[in-house]
């Protein structure tokens, strides 16, 4: 649930990690660090529809 929710959202911001940080209410240094353990590579995660 929380790896497809964060994708959506990502997509919804463009794929803008400083701007889903923000929406999603965390740090940038810790959402890379979230993405990381659910397996979400930021420069990738558009292309993976």
């Amino acid at each position: 649930f929380e790896r497809s929710y964060l994708l959506q959202q990502f997509r919804e911001c463009d794929g803008n990690v400083a701007r889903l940080a923000e929406r999603v209410g965390m740090e940038r240094t810790n959402l890379y660090r979230k993405l990381r353990a659910l397996g979400i590579d930021p420069k990738r995660a558009l292309d993976d529809d």
